[in-house]
């Protein structure tokens, strides 16, 4: 196995890019995928492009944390194999959404797929996982807490409840006081609620609230959806290595939570006072200390909370 802490910056903040060029992927200019160790002694990575996901670069196999779209495949392994020759061996579906788990087809060496039930059903149901591609299906379950590996790899898989899917888990890697969130933290901004894969914008401020109430020493959290937090903490530095990407803390989880449940109960007290989901949405009031959230999702959340409230 490769060196995993000697590798140059060209490698280890590496990024790959291929042009889309037909059907759907027109509208895109280009995918891109930037890996950045979390740690220069560790052997875990985050990449960003479309969303956020982990590797962990173990001389067994690697073990990605979520997934990218179907199609996105090439360019994961391109930054992985800039650090180890090992394959991928471990996908955890930490979403039911489609564009988490249709790329588990992309890696034909992988052995165990870890997913919730209602995100295996669901995933059953799906024309991409028929036929020999059955074997792309998870076929290890996380109903509540699952634990795998050991060490100071060791990581626990939960989940907490419906958020922005039926099947969201958060994975926790207790020795290295790190959390993954993925989309039920996308960045300080409305989360993507896919109510087709079962998610819910009344659930989701309970399921944070759970999440935050029983996890413990964790001191950062990787996010879902934000770019930046693969940059360089500190650009001017001159290491070779650019390590230690700013990540969330867990104060800014706690209060990411909290925003969560003001924003619907907020929503909530629009629609008792007879306020359509649109002018709900317009007049959105929140306190001041969420003045730098992103609320550009409000319209489409607000019209969920609204659909699910019978209104």
């Amino acid at each position: 196995m490769k060196n995993h802490h000697r590798w140059p910056a060209a490698v280890l903040c590496a990024g790959v890019t291929l042009a889309a060029s037909s059907g759907a992927l027109r509208a895109q200019a280009a995918r891109t995928v930037k890996m950045q160790t979390l740690n220069v002694r560790d052997i875990l990575y985050v990449m960003t492009g479309h969303h956020n996901i982990l590797a962990l670069m173990r001389d067994e196999g690697v073990v990605l944390v979520d997934n990218k779209p179907a199609g996105w495949g090439k360019l994961v392994l391109d930054n992985i194999q800039g650090v180890t020759d090992q394959p991928v061996t471990t996908i955890i579906n930490t979403s039911a959404s489609l564009e988490h788990v249709s790329g588990n087809v992309d890696y034909p060496s992988v052995k165990q797929i870890v997913a919730h039930p209602k995100t295996q059903a669901r995933m059953e149901t799906l024309d991409a996982f028929r036929g020999p591609n059955a074997r792309f299906l998870p076929n290890t379950l996380v109903t509540d807490r699952l634990s795998l590996l050991d060490g100071q790899d060791r990581l626990d898989i939960y989940h907490f409840g419906k958020g922005v899917t039926d099947g969201d888990l958060i994975v926790v890697f207790p020795e290295k006081r790190l959390a993954h969130f993925g989309d039920l933290f996308p960045s300080k901004s409305l989360p993507p609620v896919d109510a087709a894969s079962g998610g819910s914008a009344l659930a989701l401020p309970e399921t944070l609230a759970r999440a935050i109430a029983e996890l413990k020493n964790i001191s950062r959290v990787t996010t879902g959806r934000m770019e930046d937090s693969a940059a360089m903490a500190d650009p001017s530095s001159p290491s070779a290595i650019f390590a230690n990407p700013k990540t969330m803390t867990w104060a800014e989880t706690q209060e990411y939570a909290d925003f969560t449940r003001d924003v619907v109960a907020a929503i909530r007290q629009a629609a008792t006072a007879g306020k359509s989901a649109e002018q709900a949405a317009a007049s959105l009031q929140l306190p001041a200390r969420y003045k730098d959230y992103d609320l550009s999702r409000a319209k489409e959340f607000t019209q969920l909370v609204y659909r699910e409230l019978g209104r």
